[in-house]
């Protein structure tokens, strides 16, 4: 893993999220690190069991949680 996603603030690593978006192994790698920052335990429903504008608004939620 990249060792400088750990050193980007949460602002930083949503801006890499948005530039590396077609990137796969980027984009899974800093959303590994922004999620582990996360502070509370709630647990979403596994994907499969969620409609596709379900897991849209969480991403998109979870990428303006901070600002």
């Amino acid at each position: 893993m990249n060792n400088s996603l750990y050193d980007m603030n949460n602002a930083e690593l949503r801006q890499y999220l948005s530039e590396n978006r077609n990137d796969e192994t980027a984009f899974s790698q800093a959303l590994e690190v922004l999620l582990s920052r996360k502070k509370d335990g709630f647990k979403y429903p596994a994907p499969q069991s969620m409609t596709y504008e379900e897991v849209e608004a969480i991403f998109k939620f979870k990428l303006n949680e901070d600002n």
